[in-house]
């Protein structure tokens, strides 16, 4: 007489096997919910850099140097788009960042520290939590990534430093990618 084997405990092993190492193999390949938060407050910081750096254009385009701080530029009035209205202040009506300083290196990963480097150059850094081998394509979403490429590029983990060029007339806030920065 020939017996049948009850193949259900093996195959439901088997497939929960499968199953533990494809999540497993997603999680090496993609990273898993910790690298995604690590991804996205380095977002944050590079959004900190940005903003740093167009407030510093905007006060070099109203006075013609780099605003010794963010303190300094910010007081700045930037020129009117409408004749008759009142001009803005760079940075708009952004509060402060409490997140963007004058040091010389960002004491937590996600500050920013800015500095003027002389009168057409800023120095502006960033602690990232993350090393970025570079962004190639154009339209990643790094702001004002199109007006300084620069920031595209590769950066360690850790604290890496952006040395911008400050240009008489080029506007951060009319190019496409520039974006409001959240705190």
């Amino acid at each position: 007489m020939t017996s049948k084997r009850n193949l259900g405990p093996v195959l439901a092993l088997t497939g929960a096997g499968v199953a533990v190492a494809a999540v497993i193999a997603g999680f090496i390949a993609v990273g898993g919910p910790g690298d995604a938060r690590e991804r996205r407050l380095d977002d944050l910081a590079m959004n900190r850099v940005a903003q740093a750096i167009a407030i510093a254009q905007c006060a070099f385009n109203a006075r013609g140097a780099a605003p010794a701080s963010m303190e300094e530029a910010r007081k700045v009035r930037s020129a009117s788009p409408n004749p008759g209205d009142p001009a803005p202040f760079c940075g708009g009506d952004q509060q402060p960042n409490d997140r963007i300083t004058a040091a010389d290196q960002p004491a937590m990963p996600g500050d920013v520290t800015y500095r003027a480097a002389d009168a057409t150059h800023v120095h502006v850094c960033s602690n990232f939590r993350r090393a970025v081998t570079g962004r190639a394509a154009p339209e990643n979403d790094i702001p004002l990534g199109d007006v300084y490429p620069q920031l595209r590029g590769s950066h360690p983990a850790g604290i890496h430093c952006f040395d911008i060029e400050l240009v008489k007339g080029n506007n951060p806030a009319s190019h496409k990618d520039h974006t409001t920065i959240i705190q």
